[in-house]
């Protein structure tokens, strides 16, 4: 088993085996810490636990390679064992996400604190990592923005029913062609559909979803009905009977505001009434909303 941990401050190698001795409940003699970019002589490449650390600038001190030997049959997870060490040395870890995005990462804080952040690393000669926004405050670093990140919520994998009907009706060949109708359509209808089931499913699972996404999910209703104005016959039809059954589901999962909640957004008054109905409904619960937060953009 190998892991790979950033961690927002550095400690001497000996006290980084103590805890890791400690956590894994090995002898620290079978722990071996050495700097990766270091001299090789004298490692002990048989130990049954290998840390090789890389220091690193910017929000974080160091990256950690932690291997373990073949005789540990219940490795810990990655976020147990972040979580671990994070408690024993005071300090902040950050994991790579399953999501295939570079930048996402998962943090755990000495209190216990999980969140998601976004890690980016600036090219140069010097490894450079900033944490530049966080799902929840941590102190550790101060300069990251709170907020939800975008990219994660749409690498998330959901059921889409009412798209996978329509595509099997048109054809999925045509489908399947950029440059026809049918693409165009059954990308924005999967955008919408993605975004009901959410709801339907009061957001789960993390019970969070971003503002920045649920109004560009609205922005993907406004081409939906621009489509069924203007496709052609044979795509109308079942486009039409997709949206109406995904729409009502939109409707069953909030409540009609006027237009109150979106108007703010840069949008006059009369801009917010020029546009569909869908701009004038708010979600039963707003999954962007901290409680003591207004919900207001």
């Amino acid at each position: 088993m190998i892991y790979n941990l950033l961690v927002s401050d550095m400690f001497p190698p000996d006290v980084l085996g103590g805890v890791l001795a400690e956590v894994l409940n090995v002898d620290p003699a079978t722990v071996d810490t050495a700097d990766a970019d270091g001299c090789l002589e004298g490692r002990d490449w048989e130990a049954l636990v290998l840390c090789d650390y890389a220091i690193v600038h910017g929000d974080l001190a160091a990256l950690l390679e932690i291997q373990l030997g073949e005789q540990f049959r219940k490795a810990p997870a990655t976020a147990e064992l972040a979580a671990a060490l994070s408690q024993r040395l005071n300090t902040v870890l950050l994991w790579h996400a399953e999501e295939v995005i570079p930048s996402a990462y998962w943090l755990v804080t000495p209190d216990g604190l999980v969140a998601r952040a976004r890690v980016e690393q600036a090219d140069g000669p010097d490894i450079d990592y900033t944490v530049s926004v966080v799902e929840a405050s941590v102190p550790r670093f101060p300069l990251a923005r709170v907020d939800l990140l975008p990219e994660i919520f749409r690498e998330e994998k959901i059921a889409t029913p009412a798209t996978d009907a329509f595509v099997t009706v048109v054809d999925p060949e045509r489908v399947a062609r950029a440059e026809d109708p049918p693409n165009k359509a059954r990308e924005w209808l999967l955008l919408w559909e993605r975004l009901v089931r959410r709801m339907a499913g009061d957001w789960a699972p993390t019970g969070r979803y971003p503002l920045e996404s649920y109004v560009q999910d609205l922005q993907t209703r406004d081409h939906l009905d621009v489509r069924l104005t203007t496709a052609p016959a044979e795509l109308r039809e079942p486009l039409a009977r997709a949206v109406e059954a995904l729409d009502a589901v939109f409707l069953a999962h909030t409540v009609g505001d006027g237009g109150e909640l979106l108007g703010p957004l840069g949008m006059s008054g009369s801009a917010v009434a020029e546009r569909g109905w869908w701009w004038h409904r708010r979600p039963v619960r707003l999954p962007w909303v901290r409680p003591g937060e207004s919900g207001r953009p």
